[in-house]
């Protein structure tokens, strides 16, 4: 559209970010990254504030428009199991069946405390009072478990354990497990009682290029570059006017799809800002 080119770069960590800006050396204009980690770092005064001028906010979802980033895409954090070791009768129908200690089966979760710590949370809170987290029972679901718990570091090893049966149940994105499963893996997952995950995009504070960065960003956020972008992974799109865009049978695999964003809720990137670095 512009002529400008766009050069793709490593991703960028927070420690990164971080460092880049402190020592005056920002050389990415536009970057990619976890919508809790974005809160973070609009927390620590690292980023750029969003130009609604050039940003329409009203065709976003209200969660979507932040001050320092945008929400660019909607991820489920979802409950997976493995079919040849757990039937649709047999795998748990919720996060407290998942959570009960008598219930045999191996079950694996992302070892990290943001996204995990609200699953457990959500064996034993109802999602409307999700927020505070209760940790004293959360950790004390995971300690039911810890016997029959294995722990994954990586979107493709959390996949991988239950494509392997190597657990019968887990947490996974969905967007990992989409093609495994047309493929015909032995793999299924919900999205009902999910936790809706996102990336974001920031524009680290000090960035050479913020006036064609924000055109950039603006340019993702229509609605066709966001049915696009939904039509090759299974994320939702941020911007609502992309479903009519989308077809029906893409929008099955989408989580935050009309038909499909019930008894889910938006993780609070906000309430990990304020409370990640002393909980993790």
């Amino acid at each position: 559209k512009t002529g400008i080119e766009i050069s793709g770069a490593p991703y960028a960590d927070t420690a990164k970010i971080k460092a880049m800006v402190d020592n005056n050396a920002v050389d990415t204009d536009v970057v990619f990254t976890d919508a809790a980690d974005a809160a973070v770092l609009a927390r620590q005064g690292l980023l750029e504030p969003i130009d609604y001028s050039v940003i329409d906010k009203s065709k976003l979802l209200p969660e979507a428009a932040r001050e320092f980033y945008l929400l660019a895409d909607v991820a489920s954090y979802a409950m997976a199991w493995n079919t040849k070791n757990l039937s649709e009768e047999a795998r748990p129908k919720s996060w407290a069946e998942f959570f009960d200690p008598a219930k045999d089966m191996q079950r694996s979760l992302w070892k990290y405390g943001a996204q995990t710590l609200e699953i457990a949370s959500m064996a034993s809170q109802p999602l409307d009072k999700l927020y505070p987290l209760d940790l004293d029972a959360a950790f004390a679901k995971l300690d039911g478990i810890k016997g029959s718990l294995t722990w994954w570091d990586s979107g493709a090893q959390g996949a991988q354990l239950i494509i392997d049966g190597e657990t019968d149940v887990g947490t996974v994105w969905n967007g990992r497990l989409y093609k495994p499963r047309l493929e015909g893996a032995p793999v299924n997952y919900t999205f009902d009682g999910a936790l809706y995950v996102c990336d974001s995009i920031v524009i680290p504070k000090g960035a050479k290029n913020k006036a064609e960065a924000m055109e950039f960003i603006a340019n993702v956020m229509t609605a066709e570059n966001q049915a696009t972008f939904s039509k090759h992974i299974p994320y939702g799109p941020v911007v609502p006017a992309a479903f009519e865009l989308i077809d029906d049978k893409t929008k099955e695999a989408i989580p935050n799809a009309p038909q499909n964003s019930k008894n889910a809720r938006f993780q609070d990137f906000d309430y990990w800002a304020e409370n990640g670095a002393g909980i993790l």
